[in-house]
Parts: structure tokens; sequence; C-alpha cells
């Protein structure tokens, strides 16, 4: 255990409840003792409370900001953790800082092309007030230094082991998610469609998974028959639906600077066949044509795609040897919490170091 790092508070922003409850429980397991501060469970209920918490204004999020200054003074965390922390205000960072190392995360681009973006405006008016703030990729280092924040480093995504491993299905679940390539995600105005579409043009047998009113318009009409679009799958079906499929294709998102994404360690986590847009990073993360495949157009995707189902034995060997980098090269979730600790931990002395407790604010 971290000396400094013993005791952390993790605000829950996010909406998904898959994210703050992964780190909570590994860093329990790993001797760190953890409890989740539930933005949410602060908000009211019904269509009042959905809207304040859209556009981030209204009593609830005055109370919610008002609950977590007096959830710290009680409690005394060595580190506060906001993850996203899209709610809390400028000067509810600065109040925290008096009580508790203020730390932050997000996995999206807070200060990329989507900056101005209505649900980031206060954690981005907010971040100098951090002690230190994770983030998702390399290029949002350099902006959050430019932007003030005192201590910033990546902190990669990963995959969860008692969520994302690989999978026999029982005769229904094959019925229900039996594909050749799958991919799970949302609709963005890149070559995404362009290369589904080729994909089912060609004979493949496509599913996505993700959010039909903005993936309907997009499709060509000539191929939505053939084109299989679901709604957007939760919990254990996710894992099911990618064990269900031949391949799993990763497509990475331009709006967020993308140069990979949590996909890309879920998938081979769970023994699947990885088809993801070729990056410098993926090509560290995973051997092209050994332990991955990777595309850069929409002819190579439909080439390799077609290759790898006409040839089983091959991709089924790529398929266990990217299971196998995955599993072994720390890209799972305890990992990902043993580096947060160090670097928290090495911020905090440096911090302590710095500044008189008197001063801390």
């Amino acid at each position: 255990m971290n000396a400094e790092v013993k005791n952390v508070l993790i605000v829950r922003s996010a909406f998904s409840k898959l994210y703050e409850s992964t780190w909570s429980r590994a860093l329990n397991e790993l001797g760190t003792r953890c409890r989740i501060f539930d933005t949410h469970a602060h908000c009211s209920n019904g269509l009042p409370g959905r809207i304040q918490q859209r556009i981030l204004w209204g009593p609830d999020i005055s109370r919610v900001n008002r609950e977590l200054i007096r959830t710290v003074k009680a409690s005394k965390p060595d580190v506060t953790l906001l993850y996203q922390g899209n709610h809390y205000r400028p000067e509810t960072i600065r109040e925290l800082r008096k009580h508790t190392f203020v730390a932050g995360y997000h996995n999206d681009d807070l200060l990329g092309p989507r900056k101005r973006m209505l649900r980031y405006r206060h954690v981005s008016r907010g971040l100098p007030f951090y002690d230190g703030y994770h983030v998702y990729r390399d290029c949002s280092v350099d902006d959050l230094t430019g932007a003030g924040v005192a201590n910033a480093a990546v902190l990669m995504s990963h995959y969860v082991p008692w969520l994302d491993y690989p999978r026999t299905l029982s005769a229904e679940d094959r019925r229900r998610f039996d594909c050749d390539l799958i991919f799970a995600g949302h609709w963005e105005d890149d070559r995404r469609v362009e290369c589904l579409s080729a994909g089912v043009d060609k004979g493949i047998r496509v599913r996505v998974y993700g959010s039909q009113r903005y993936w309907t318009p997009t499709i060509p009409r000539k191929l939505r028959k053939d084109f299989d679009l679901l709604p957007i799958v939760h919990g254990e079906d996710y894992q099911k639906a990618l064990c269900g499929s031949k391949i799993a294709a990763c497509f990475l998102s331009k709006w967020n600077r993308d140069q990979y994404t949590r996909r890309v360690f879920e998938i081979p986590a769970c023994g699947v066949f990885l088809l993801a847009e070729r990056t410098p990073v993926m090509q560290q993360l995973y051997d092209e044509g050994k332990e991955a495949e990777y595309f850069s157009t929409p002819e190579e995707f439909v080439s390799k795609g077609l290759f790898y189902l006409k040839n089983p034995a091959a991709r089924k060997r790529i398929a266990a040897a990217g299971h196998q980098r995955a599993t072994t090269s720390g890209y799972d979730v305890y990992s990902r919490m043993h580096q947060w600790i160090r670097d928290v931990g090495k911020w905090k002395r440096q911090h302590e170091s710095e500044v008189p407790d008197s001063a801390a604010a």
C-alpha cells in the first residue's frame, strides 16, 4: 500500500455504473480503502432532475456541490478523485483542496475539437485547481499543462478481468449473437459507415450495436435490409455479443482524437479476433498480423475481413495470441490502478513538500 494513498473517495459523475465501481473494487482489492460518492444519488428523480443533469445548472447541481464538500470535510480522505467531475464547479474544487488532495480523471478529450460542449464547462474551468489529473490520450497532457494543471499524465483504459473473458455461449445465446463481424459503438461522421457498408455489400454478416437514431439515416438505403442494426448492448450481453462474433471491429473516434480505445483491451481479453484502425499506438499494443489485424481504408477493412472469415485457423491463432498479449501485458484494471496509486502518491508527496498545510487553497 502506498503510504500517501490509503483512503480514497471516488466521486462518480459518469452515467454508466461500470467505470467508477471497477476502479473502486480494484483499489480495495489492492489494499487501498476506497468508497464512492454517487453524484446521481443526490440529484432529483424524474424529468426536472434529468434536465438539470443535462444542462448542469439548477438547485440539484448546487446541492450536490455542497454535499460533496460536506462529505469530504467529514471523512477526510487522503485523495478525492473526481471521475469526469462534470457536475463540479471551480469554487468547489478550490474548497476541496483545503481538506484533501484533489485528483481528476476524464476519458473524453476535454480540450479537443468538442471542447465547447455544454457538459464540459464546469470541469474545463476547474482544471487549474486540481492537484493532479489523468487523461486518456497523449495529446491531452500538453492541453492540460497549457490550461494550468500542475500534474498531468496518461492513464490508459483497460479490460476488467471479472467481466471480460472468453465465454462458451449457450445454444440460445449463439442464436442471439452469432455473426461474422460485430461493431459495438457510437455513430460518427468518419469512415466507419463506409467500412461496414462495404462489408455488408460483400456478403459479410455485420451486426452493429449502437444508437439507431444516429446510425439508421446514414446506412445506404439499398443495404438496410441486410444491415443488422441493434440497440446498445449492456451488461454481460456485451461480452456475449463479442464472443458470438468471428471478428470484432474497432473504429477510433476522430471527435476525441483517439489512437486507441477501451474496446481494444476488452475484445482480445474476451478471446475475440480484433480488427482495428491502424495507429502507432495500436501497433505498440499488439503485433500486426500476429496478435491483431489493422486497416486504414474501407478496401483493406473488407479484404482482411473476408480473408479471416475464409481462414478460421489463422483467425483463431491471432485471437489466441491477442488474448495472451492482453492478459500478460498490464492491460487490466489492477495494473492501471497500480499506476494511478504510484502517480498520485508521487504528486501528493511533491505537493506536501512544496505547500504548507495552511496554504493549501
